[in-house]
């Protein structure tokens, strides 16, 4: 009997993410199974109120940023496509930089998501007008994405240098991504926009694959590339939006998991958006717990763990590629 490997590999990362998810809920800094140590009252708050937000925030950061990351890498036919590149997280930052160098966090902090939606928005604003004068360039997008993100990362720096230190401080934590200060009033608002997002998305797998073929064969299968191009690229902007300016900034979820499951599932869209989202929550869950674990009581960035992997994950595929050269 021969085994399907591609649907055995669905089947085994659907339950992967639930015993993640699983892990994710006993899990805390004093030790890996601290649930069982003492289950009282006040273990089942931390679980329902403290690590069950997290690890829902976790799931639809993940899921969010590696269908956005697909969805750009095919509709930009451009592998290093993602919400980085494209100017998205740098806009969020921003805002949030603003927000709190200019107090205005510190009146509430519902300002700060508010102001990094606001930033991501402004910022993919830029980039689609930009797009438009191109006709929706690929290249003309990635580059108006990368001058975008330049810009915004050097008005961020020249805010650190004119404001006081505390601000600093706060606004840094935010921007290398953590989930330890996101604002739980947003998070059922995140839910349902990231999964309505992420449905729409994967059903539009089919009408991707026929835009990888080419504008003259999409147009002859009755296609309107340039339409669905800006409606995906607006789409999945409005998701990574939401989720960075809840989660903060975190690098490499959409670049690397786009990548790896398309050397493992292959270029169908159909498949691969999903199946992108499902392990983008697997991957930043697994970091999360990580964040969590490492180093006992100290929680550490989980945007930091995630720079590092995929650091090490690019180094790794450049090494390798250079020796499938040779």
């Amino acid at each position: 009997m021969r085994v399907n490997k591609k649907l055995l590999f669905i089947y085994l990362s659907i339950i992967m993410f639930f015993v993640v998810f699983l892990f994710s809920l006993i899990c805390g800094s004093s030790g890996i199974y601290d649930i069982f140590k003492n289950i009282d009252a006040n273990m089942v708050f931390i679980i329902l109120q403290v690590r069950l937000p997290r690890t829902i925030m976790a799931c639809i950061t993940g899921a969010a940023l590696a269908v956005s990351g697909c969805v750009f890498q095919a509709i930009l036919k451009n592998p290093l496509a993602d919400p980085f590149t494209l100017g998205i997280s740098s806009g969020a930052a921003l805002g949030v930089v603003i927000a709190f160098v200019f107090g205005f966090a510190s009146l509430t902090s519902f300002f700060i998501p508010v102001f990094a939606f606001l930033g991501a928005m402004i910022s993919v604003l830029i980039v689609y007008i930009i797009s438009i004068y191109k006709k929706f360039n690929s290249n003309s997008m990635i580059l108006s994405g990368v001058v975008v993100s330049y810009i915004f990362s050097s008005l961020i720096m020249l805010m650190f240098a004119l404001s006081p230190s505390k601000n600093i401080q706060a606004s840094f934590v935010w921007l290398v991504g953590n989930f330890n200060m996101f604002n739980e009033k947003v998070l059922s608002f995140a839910v349902i926009v990231v999964l309505v997002g992420i449905v729409f998305l994967s059903l539009s797998g089919n009408i991707i694959n026929v835009m990888s073929l080419g504008i003259e064969k999409a147009k002859t299968i009755g296609v309107d590339v340039e339409r669905n191009v800006k409606f995906l690229f607006i789409l999945a902007s409005f998701i990574t939006s939401v989720t960075v300016s809840v989660g903060g900034v975190i690098g490499f979820v959409g670049l690397m998991v786009p990548h790896i499951m398309r050397k493992i599932l292959g270029a169908n869209n159909i498949i691969l958006v999903p199946m992108s989202g499902l392990f983008g929550a697997i991957f930043l869950l697994f970091c999360d717990i990580l964040s969590r674990v490492l180093f006992n009581s100290i929680l550490i960035p989980v945007g930091v763990l995630t720079n590092i992997i995929g650091g090490v994950f690019f180094s790794i595929l450049l090494f390798k590629s250079r020796e499938n050269a040779l």
